[in-house]
């Protein structure tokens, strides 16, 4: 209809009424440019937002891995020091074998888990998110946690060896009773509950044994200082976490 009245406008050489179509037409693209653009924009700060929620959510779970893990190698590194000073000392154990059983038991821990990074990787195929500071925050900090996240994820050699003096009513017992797993959580926990289970085998001869290897209390020295640097290490790691999964949410409210 508009193209018809053009065509009579010009031919009727009525200037005026063309250039007032012309003028029609070119706001017309304009204004359907111009909205074209506001729903992609909108549309794109919405996934933003989506992504930010994901990321954050991310960034909780990665602060909350972390500090079960600091929890969890604090119980490891107990259990190796009371079990070096056995290795390292003169005394037989007499009532508290069982007890140190358990602790060479969970000296031996490795709880090798990964911190996640799924969600930001995702939002940075696609350059989100846009503001910059928060940007260059959540490279640092998933740097972190990459680095962070690699501690204790290989086997000492501690690990198999001493599980080696295990018997198997011994390691049956002590998997039933003084470890337990929550798998929907995710979360390993070390307990002592086996320890009376542990009187109906002879725990005292399994910790002559393991005392005898000369090799043992080297490795576990080397066991006890990886997780050290680890329980060093963790704490500085929530820390910015958190941080970071603060300023994420602060981005998420004000860009709602």
């Amino acid at each position: 209809m508009l193209l018809r009245r053009v065509m009579e406008h010009v031919k009727t050489q009525n200037w005026t009424a063309v250039f007032i179509d012309f003028i029609i037409v070119v706001v017309g693209v304009f204004i359907g440019i111009q909205v074209s653009n506001w729903n992609d924009e909108n549309g794109r700060l919405a996934k933003e937002q989506a992504y930010l929620v994901l990321i954050h959510e991310e960034l909780v779970q990665n602060s909350k891995t972390t500090d079960n893990l600091l929890n969890y190698y604090s119980t490891v590194t107990e259990a190796g020091e009371r079990a070096l000073l056995y290795l390292e000392g003169n005394t037989q154990c007499q009532a508290t074998c069982e007890g140190l059983l358990i602790d060479f038991f969970h000296a031996s821990q490795l709880w090798a888990i990964t911190l996640d990074r799924t969600a930001f990787d995702e939002a940075v195929k696609l350059s989100f998110p846009t503001n910059s500071a928060l940007r260059e925050e959540l490279f640092t900090t998933y740097d972190l946690i990459n680095a962070f996240g690699m501690l204790n994820q290989d086997s000492p050699p501690f690990r198999e060896a001493v599980r080696g003096y295990f018997n198997p009513d011994a390691a049956r017992i002590l998997w039933t009773g003084c470890w337990e797993v929550d798998v929907d959580a995710v979360l390993e926990t070390l307990t002592r509950d086996c320890e009376s289970s542990l009187v109906a085998i002879d725990a005292a001869s399994m910790l002559r044994n393991i005392r005898a290897d000369k090799a043992l209390a080297q490795m576990l020295r080397f066991w006890i200082g990886q997780n050290i640097t680890a329980m060093a290490n963790y704490p500085v790691l929530i820390e910015r976490t958190q941080k970071t999964a603060d300023m994420v949410l602060s981005e998420i409210t004000t860009s709602s």
